[in-house]
């Protein structure tokens, strides 16, 4: 069973800084690149950034480094009372107001509490997603240094009736954080729920569920092994220690405010790239369907990308550009899942998969780029932002760029359940969960 249960927050004491909260709290480590960390730093020298992330030296060494001086930061934060823990156990309902690329308003509605570890193999909490093992190095080291969980997991949990949501809400305390982060225009809203009863309630409507990862699994996996080096030094016989926990933000599956957007894909430096030879694969491959788009990708891209979603309809569909193309490429799959374009123990429920259709059939078959290279990213980058997709094709440092339509919800549900792995940047998930809200100490 699922064991899901409130903590005492540890939380900004934004008063006491006379700061507003967009100015230290930021967005989980991966997605933050090197001259956004900079901007971070800057903007307010208790910004968490200095926790979850902190920047590298070229002096660093065992004693002084970026995991030694995260701690430091959080010691003396706590101390100084920068960071101030709750005085009891609670869940936190946390809602983020947002608008996709066409200006549709949702509300994502979830809430951060502890999880109870579990391996994957217990079919209690459940990937969708590979991962490497340097990020998991990384995420070790800064738990070990920090005895902290400083960012949580985004899990998914099924509640068809939304009972958990209207318990939350109906026990909300005082609005504890409202905040507008400015590069996205995104609202963040937290309440505390420190009501004994409804936690217990919230739980045992856990005790029966499965629970699926969303977002997070290195911090996911990373808690295991923090785990597990936690247990081997701890000579006192506990049945749920501390470390036996991962802080997570739940969101019921079937939330109207649960959105998934897609990963587009940038192809760099492939030896011999040819995009006449490739545009010939595709259209005399009998899986592919291909056809130029209707409207110009430059200056129509939302219209182009309607066209994406109305193809996927019908087919796995994508998006290819690339300069040396007049017009871009819609490129539908036709082919089934006995299609000889897999890899053979790929299993059915992936092989459904946009993502899986793109990576096995045409990077690794017609363009070489195979599983290794797509991990180490050698040829192969990634974005979320359409803008930022539509300028690649134009960049010489760009081959070919794969405009996606999103994952479902349902096939992130099925490949879960079926114990298999999506290729990485299957999904994204909108919007980010910000790091920086609560912290949980281990």
């Amino acid at each position: 069973m699922a064991d899901v249960r409130g903590f005492r927050g540890v939380r900004y004491a934004l008063d006491q800084l006379e700061a507003d909260a967009e100015d230290v709290v930021v967005p989980p480590y991966d997605v933050i690149a090197t001259n956004e960390q900079c901007n971070y730093y800057e903007r307010h020298p208790n910004n968490v950034i200095r926790l979850a992330l902190n920047q590298q030296r070229d002096d660093d060494d065992d004693e002084n480094n970026r995991y030694t001086r995260a701690r430091r930061h959080l010691m003396d934060w706590l101390a100084e009372g920068v960071l101030t823990m709750d005085d009891r156990p609670g869940l936190y309902a946390h809602y983020q107001d947002f608008e996709d690329h066409r200006g549709q308003r949702y509300t994502r509605r979830g809430m951060l509490g502890l999880v109870g570890l579990e391996p994957y193999d217990n079919d209690i909490v459940l990937p969708h997603e590979r991962t490497l093992r340097g990020p998991k190095v990384d995420r070790l080291n800064l738990m070990k240094a920090c005895d902290a969980n400083l960012s949580p997991v985004f899990l998914l949990y099924d509640d068809p009736d939304r009972e958990i949501d209207a318990l939350l809400g109906e026990h909300r305390e005082e609005l504890a954080l409202d905040a507008t982060t400015e590069c996205d225009g995104i609202r963040h809203r937290l309440w505390p729920v420190f009501d004994g009863d409804v936690r217990a309630q919230v739980a045992e409507r856990f005790e029966d569920k499965q629970l699926l990862i969303a977002d997070g699994h290195h911090r996911y996996e990373t808690a295991l092994a923090y785990r597990n080096f936690r247990r081997e030094s701890d000579e006192s016989a506990r049945d749920r220690a501390p470390y036996d926990y991962i802080m997570a933000f739940l969101v019921n599956m079937h939330d109207p405010g649960l959105q998934v957007f897609p990963t587009h894909r940038l192809v760099h430096d492939v030896p011999n790239f040819d995009a006449g030879e490739l545009a010939r694969s595709l259209e005399t491959s009998p899986h592919f369907d291909v056809r130029e788009v209707s409207k110009p990708l430059e200056s129509e891209a939302s219209a182009v990308m309607d066209q994406l979603t109305e193809a996927g309809d019908a087919h796995p569909s994508f998006i290819f550009a690339t300069d040396a193309w007049e017009r871009a490429k819609l490129v539908q799959f036709t082919g089934d899942t006995d299609s000889p374009v897999f890899d053979d123990a790929t299993d059915d429920e992936v092989r459904q998969l946009d993502t899986t259709i793109l990576h096995e059939a045409i990077l690794d078959r017609m363009l070489g780029i195979d599983r290794e290279a797509q991990e180490a990213k050698r040829n192969l980058g990634y974005t979320r932002d359409l803008d930022d997709a539509v300028d690649a094709t134009s960049d010489a440092d760009h081959q070919l760029v794969v405009f996606m339509n999103p994952t479902e919800v349902s096939e992130v549900v099925d490949v879960c359940q079926s114990g298999s792995k999506m290729p990485q940047k299957s999904t994204y998930f909108y919007p980010k969960v910000l790091t920086g809200l609560t912290l949980n100490l281990l």
